[in-house]
């Protein structure tokens, strides 16, 4: 059997499972789903880590989610990138928190270095020219 076949079965039978759970624990079955669909995401290589580390990480994401401690993970970016406009200049200001709500259009990736977030504004031409 191949580690792609096991892995599946793993999701299959865990999403089984899950709905016979509890249903005063929702938290721990969905924790568990999320667990292994991040698991066999790490085992089939579609991670930006190493599988060891991608495996970790979902195991330590999997028991925060448990104890109620997995928080929303962009909201400290998010925070933190909106007050990197807030230093720009009125006009710029606007453009870049609408790049950071996701208006526009964004390319590239981490693992290729970098998002690169577009915007297009359109400013009327100075009638006094």
């Amino acid at each position: 059997m191949t580690r792609m076949h096991i892995c599946l079965t793993a999701v299959v039978l865990a999403a089984t499972l899950g709905g016979n759970a509890n249903a005063a624990e929702p938290s721990a079955t969905s924790a568990e789903e999320r667990y292994q669909s991040d698991r066999v995401i790490c085992l089939t290589g579609q991670s930006n880590q190493s599988e060891a580390t991608c495996l970790k990480e979902a195991g330590a994401a999997r028991d925060e989610a448990i104890r109620h401690q997995l928080g929303d993970g962009n909201a400290p970016y998010d925070a933190n990138a909106m007050r990197r406009c807030a230093t720009l200049p009125p006009a710029d200001k606007r453009d870049c928190e609408s790049r950071i709500r996701g208006e526009g259009s964004v390319s590239g990736s981490v693992r290729d270095g970098g998002l690169i977030r577009e915007t297009t504004t359109i400013v009327p031409a100075d009638p006094a020219k």
